[in-house]
């Protein structure tokens, strides 16, 4: 039997399992609708490891933790179509959420109504300077749709000798996934993604278009206002408005497009060195004014969560500075999961299964795939590369998968205490044979002033705590101990919002954000018939009901 005698639905999963083959993919184009959602989907396994059926309208994320069934998929390539879509939910009375490339671990992004896939709004966009305040500042700034991916934005502005001043350490999301749930980089005087953003464009529910900017922003309001404008987009200049929808997880509309602040491309320059923990924390003791951190351009700390016998936790220091010497060197290990195979042959196979027999064995393989991520000895320059290289650092490893909750920490003089508090509340539940199967990352952030940003108002230490996908006592552990025990009343500690395991409560917004009703007081504007209902808005309390 040949392929176009196989079903959709074996299609789907013969395209799994081959994402790469085109003559599997010409297959399924002929023998279904163009028009249906399966092209686009088979972009998704092929590209970005979301896994979409197509014959059941399901959507899974990156490691099939979050799924959902929604009634239609729609595959937006314009504003135009994002228009549409609002039309198609209103007039079906239906929800509606985009997705992105599938890396958040919360239910952020799915629902059982009209799901959006963006990644066909992939376009860099003309900048109309006649209607910029100062038109020499478009020399800063770049256009875009919000569907492009962070890998392909990162390689048109390398074409044009420009790049992102800051990123994450994954560029496989789209654009709008980055900065709406508040992703970041590291270094203390460089902000979320979310701090680069100018102006971004967004569709609310009832369909109208706003051009959102902070109050003193870039377009000139009169220009705006005699400028061609077919779309009838509405120029909102206002702190409120741009605080909120900057980070607002997909709650207050469809956003098409962003224009983004970029800098002159430049080098940086990647030392990564073993330390322990103890070595390491005396230097964190000032906060956000700590010399090390004053330093370096960027600085992070990959910890072992557990102790050896002699109370040593092992650390890798990673550090980025500026250079203006030439790319060279090899950075080795990507990642820690790559640190994992480079010392355990056939760990895909065995490890899940062997760390979930024997759970203590945790600390030897973290030990073991950090201090793979060394800088190699012979690289005595370090590893020097573009930018936006140095800052890649990958994701899962072949078919061993992981996923993370993160925890947003004061960079005080409180986040060593904090810090030391996490890794106790990690040894206790230790003590019941419940462990992590990966290692804390330690990143600092600078303040963000959008509303629901982990970093809003304050520098911030991202505390990352990752595993693997399959460790049995994990989720336990880090929904039910870590978070429970470190994110209490008062304390000032708050979870990544993609990466919180669906565990931030209607309480915890409330606590957290300080600027909430102000959040909140435009959320209600912007989905005013709860268009953008969806398990999380239901979860942290603030669904619309429809009259």
């Amino acid at each position: 039997m040949g392929f176009s005698d196989l079903s959709p639905r074996d299609l789907v999963q013969q395209l799994h399992q081959d994402p790469s083959n085109d003559v599997l993919a010409e297959c399924a184009k002929r023998i279904t609708n163009p028009d249906t959602e399966f092209e686009t989907r088979n972009e998704l396994i092929k590209h970005f490891g979301t896994s979409v059926d197509a014959t059941q309208h399901s959507w899974s994320n990156c490691i099939g933790g979050e799924t959902c069934h929604p009634t239609e998929i729609l595959c937006p390539r314009s504003l135009n179509d994002l228009l549409s879509a609002v039309k198609t939910a209103q007039s079906n009375k239906s929800t509606m959420r985009a997705v992105g490339s599938g890396h958040s671990f919360s239910d952020v992004s799915p629902t059982d109504g009209i799901l959006l896939d963006p990644h066909k709004m992939n376009q860099v966009l003309k900048i109309d300077t006649t209607v910029l305040k100062d038109p020499s500042s478009v020399s800063g700034l770049v256009s875009v749709e919000s569907g492009i991916t962070i890998a392909n934005l990162n390689s048109y502005l390398d074409s044009q000798d420009v790049a992102l001043a800051n990123m994450g350490a994954y560029d496989g999301q789209t654009l709008a996934g980055a900065i709406s749930t508040g992703t970041h980089g590291t270094g203390v005087t460089f902000g979320p993604i979310a701090s680069s953003v100018r102006a971004l464009v967004l569709v609310s529910s009832d369909g109208t278009v706003y051009q959102i900017e902070p109050s003193k922003g870039i377009t000139d309001p009169a220009k705006f206002a005699s400028s061609s404008n077919p779309y009838k987009v509405q120029l909102k200049q206002d702190d409120d408005w741009f605080n909120t929808t900057l980070v607002a997880m997909g709650c207050t509309g469809l956003i098409y497009s962003y224009m983004i602040g970029v800098v002159p491309a430049f080098h940086l320059q990647e030392f990564r060195k073993a330390y322990t923990w103890d070595e390491l924390k005396a230097g964190l003791n000032e906060g956000a004014s700590s010399s090390v951190l004053m330093k370096h351009r960027g600085y992070e700390i990959n910890m072992n969560p557990y102790a050896d016998e002699n109370g040593v936790r092992k650390c890798i220091q990673v550090t980025h500075d500026e250079t203006s010497l030439a790319a060279c060197g090899n950075r080795g290990i990507l990642n820690w999961l790559g640190g994992i195979i480079s010392t355990i042959p056939g760990a895909e196979a065995i490890l899940v299964w062997a760390l979930n027999k024997w759970p203590g064995k945790s600390l030897a393989v973290i030990n073991d795939a950090i201090g793979a991520l060394v800088t190699p000895r012979k690289e005595l320059n370090g590893y020097i590369d573009k930018s936006f290289k140095v800052l890649d650092v990958g994701s899962a490893v072949n078919s061993l998968k992981a996923y993370a909750m993160e925890l947003s920490m004061p960079c005080d003089k409180s986040l060593v205490a904090n810090v030391e508090k996490l890794l106790d509340v990690l040894a206790e539940q230790a003590k019941k044979n419940q462990y992590l199967a990966g290692p804390l990352n330690l990143r600092f952030v600078a303040e963000s002033n959008a509303y629901l940003a982990p970093q809003a108002n304050r520098v911030t230490c991202m505390v990352e705590m990752d595993t693997l996908v399959g460790i049995k006592t994990s989720q336990t552990l880090l929904k039910d101990y870590v978070k429970t025990k470190m994110c209490t009343p008062g304390s000032g500690i708050r979870v990544h919002w993609g990466l919180d395991l669906n565990t931030v409560t209607e309480a915890d917004v409330r606590d957290m954000y300080p600027d909430f009703p102000k959040w909140f007081a435009i959320y209600k504007t912007l989905n005013g018939d709860g268009m953008w209902n969806n398990n999380f808005t239901n979860r942290i309390g603030i669904s619309i009901i429809k009259e």
